[in-house]
């Protein structure tokens, strides 16, 4: 049985600044009832065996540790640059607002003078009169 735990505080992990991972690892072995017959049940490797099994086992170890290391600092990069596209996102928003502002009032102003653009034109054509 193997388990593994993690006991590192994230905040001292932070503060230290270290990019070092540590792993914990607890391995358990049970024994079976053995009144049973064993060779039948029982598979034997040598420890040349075992011993490269375990070698293999730690280089897929490490490989893995590498890719998550370097998984985590994509994740960092593509979290920075979230960051910096909804600040630019939120300059954006705003400068629409503003000229929106603008649009309205220039409409009024439009408003204003096809009023006074009337009130001319009657102006004229009672003068006219």
């Amino acid at each position: 049985m193997v388990a593994t735990w993690d006991d590192i505080d994230p905040s001292s992990s932070k503060e230290s600044g270290s990019d070092e991972e540590v792993v914990n690892l607890a391995l358990m072995a049970m024994e079976e009832d053995t009144s049973e017959d064993e060779s039948d049940n029982e598979v034997q490797f040598s420890f040349d065996e075992l011993q490269n099994a375990y070698e293999r086992l730690y280089d897929e170890y490490e490989n893995v540790c590498l890719k998550n290391k370097t998984l985590k600092k994509n994740a960092l990069s593509i979290s920075k640059e979230i960051e910096n596209l909804n600040s630019e996102n939120s300059k954006y928003i705003i400068y629409i607002e503003s000229l929106k502002n603008k649009n309205s009032f220039y409409m009024n102003e439009i408003e204003v003078l096809n009023v006074s653009s009337k009130l001319s034109i009657d102006s004229m054509e009672e003068n006219e009169k």
